[in-house]
């Protein structure tokens, strides 16, 4: 009886050690995976439609900039809807609780946040993480910035201005270390002002795997 004791005090301890990373290990992958998907269905649609309406530069609707936008969230919604959401499998389109941009709910229960400037977009891994968001973890940020818009600066937007639908990269400056620096605001380091806005870039710059250095915890 004693050893049969000590074996499953021992199996115990294994499991209890072991189980918090696997479970940690799902989230990661479960994160990741729908990351790629929402890349990749994005600019698929994007493709789609140039094929129909012509290049990026030529549809892409100009609302101004964050600070001060010039659509309304119907433009915008209506906009989505004929050059993006036909070639999307998504469920319902809302405007947001605030206003301040339009809901797009997926087939998979993630959720997109277009705001009323259009080019920065948040992306939610699914409804709960609306309630309660943390950047790197439920809540992402992605931009679909193919032009540069008045009242931007260039060097600041020398990697987010592209034609596709790409991971967040204002303020980068094109390497690895930048992405993780405590001395950049957005990026996804461990500084308790780090907006952690380039955790996107960085867990797309891994080949779409969240690193060993990643300071958000799963």
């Amino acid at each position: 009886m004693a050893e049969i004791l000590i074996t499953l005090g021992i199996i115990g301890v294994v499991a209890a050690m072991t189980i918090p990373v696997l479970i940690a290990n799902h989230k990661k992958q479960e994160v990741v995976t729908k990351l790629e998907k929402v890349y990749t269905v994005m600019n698929q649609a994007i493709k789609m439609s140039e094929v129909e309406n012509g290049a990026v530069e030529h549809w892409y609707m100009d609302c101004g900039i964050s600070s001060s936008p010039t659509c309304s969230t119907e433009e915008v919604k209506d906009w989505f809807k004929n050059y993006l959401g036909k070639y999307l499998n998504i469920t319902k389109i809302v405007t947001n609780d605030t206003s301040t941009g339009i809901l797009i709910y997926f087939s998979d229960g993630s959720i997109i946040n277009m705001p009323r400037y259009i080019y920065d977009i948040a992306y939610y891994t699914n409804e709960k993480a609306m309630k309660n968001p943390i950047t790197g973890k439920n809540y992402f940020i992605f931009r679909f910035s193919p032009v540069l818009l008045q009242g931007q600066v260039a060097d600041k937007n020398k990697y987010t201005v592209k034609s596709t639908f790409e991971p967040y990269t204002y303020s980068w400056d094109g390497t690895r270390e930048g992405l993780t620096t405590t001395s950049n605001q957005y990026a996804c380091s461990t500084a308790e002002n780090s907006k952690r806005t380039l955790c996107t870039k960085l867990i797309q710059y891994e080949g779409w795997q969240i690193p060993k250095d990643y300071p958000i915890k799963f």
